[in-house]
């Protein structure tokens, strides 16, 4: 299941008055050959230590989506 690590929000405000605004970082981590899809980097770190299953470093997939703007007040400038 995708996992929330950061919510979308304001960040630092510029010299120039304008405000960064820090994106929603959601992360999906799944095993490739198998398509099971892993709580966490723990978890799949885990199933590869695990000397009861045959996975590999190289079977786990580790994909971030980045969401600009997703639930902050932005003036929509850039």
């Amino acid at each position: 299941m995708p996992k929330i690590e950061q919510e979308s929000q304001l960040g630092e405000v510029r010299e120039d008055g304008s405000q960064v605004i820090l994106p929603e970082v959601e992360v999906t981590v799944k095993n490739v050959r198998t398509e099971v899809e892993y709580d966490d980097d723990d978890h799949a770190a885990a199933d590869v230590a695990d000397p009861n299953t045959d996975t590999t470093d190289a079977d786990i997939s580790r994909s971030v989506t980045l969401r600009v703007l997703k639930g902050v007040d932005g003036s929509g400038q850039a």
